[in-house]
């Protein structure tokens, strides 16, 4: 029961993560200025310099080792 519940867990993150790079990658494809004065570190690292994108990859990975550690630690 456990393992499909990792399967379906590690699958939606999957999922997620391969969308969110794919809008990311859209965006950064249009030809629209909305920031004037953008950093040299964030123009030369979009992804590594995005703390929103950083929170997208963190969060579902610190939630699954939690429960990962929880449901362990329960048996």
């Amino acid at each position: 029961m456990y393992a499909l519940l990792y399967i379906l867990g590690i699958a939606a993150c999957a999922y997620l993560l391969i969308g969110s790079i794919m809008v990311f990658r859209k965006q950064q494809k249009k030809k629209t200025t909305l920031d004037k004065e953008v950093s040299l570190t964030t123009v030369r690292h979009p992804i590594i310099a995005n703390p929103i994108f950083i929170l997208y990859v963190a969060i579902p990975v610190i939630t699954i080792i939690i429960a990962m550690i929880w449901i362990f630690s329960t048996q």
